[in-house]
């Protein structure tokens, strides 16, 4: 039996989230890089099927940087390890590569990944760097469950590496839940 529920996915999401998903990135070329940058139906959490997947929204006080937030729960056999290498593999594969980012409003940036010189246990961090706008990214995962937060701004986002050990933190909380 999994230690988190698909009923549960919701309570992944973190207590500054205040809607639902935002401008959310959608289209990215090279396709090839599209797991570093898509947050609609985001691969690096959709292509593992998760039993239940939600995402949200939040900004800074001074609206500087936008937030989003997606959170999966998976079946028992998921492997978390292999979640965080196949990201790790992704970014590291798409690093140095211009790529160009499309949103749901269709508003379009030019980026290029670069890997975060480490990563927290648990997570793996990268940034899309771009002229008027950049993005610092985590993706975290452990027993059943995955979460995947993108913040953006004109300065670049947040401090990612503290965004995983919160996030880490909310997926071990639920998982030694008592029911």
């Amino acid at each position: 039996m999994a230690p988190i529920s698909a009923q549960q996915v919701s309570n992944l999401l973190s207590s500054k989230v205040t809607g639902v998903e935002g401008n959310q990135f959608d289209k990215v070329e090279p396709d090839r890089c599209t797991p570093v940058a898509r947050e609609v139906s985001p691969p690096l959490l959709v292509d593992r099927h998760p039993a239940a997947i939600q995402s949200g929204h939040w900004q800074t006080d001074d609206g500087g940087v936008v937030v989003e937030e997606i959170v999966a729960v998976y079946p028992s056999d998921f492997d978390p390890s292999a979640a965080l290498s196949d990201a790790r593999g992704a970014v590291e594969s798409c690093a140095g590569t211009t790529m160009t980012v499309t949103t749901v409003h269709g508003r379009s940036y030019d980026f290029d990944a670069q890997p975060a010189a480490s990563s927290p246990a648990g997570a793996v961090l990268w940034s899309l760097r771009g002229a008027d706008w950049s993005c610092d990214n985590v993706l975290v995962a452990a027993h059943n469950a995955a979460i995947e937060i993108t913040t953006c701004g004109a300065g670049g986002g947040l401090d990612t590496a503290g965004l995983a050990t919160e996030a880490l933190a909310r997926i071990e909380a639920l998982a030694n839940a008592k029911v």
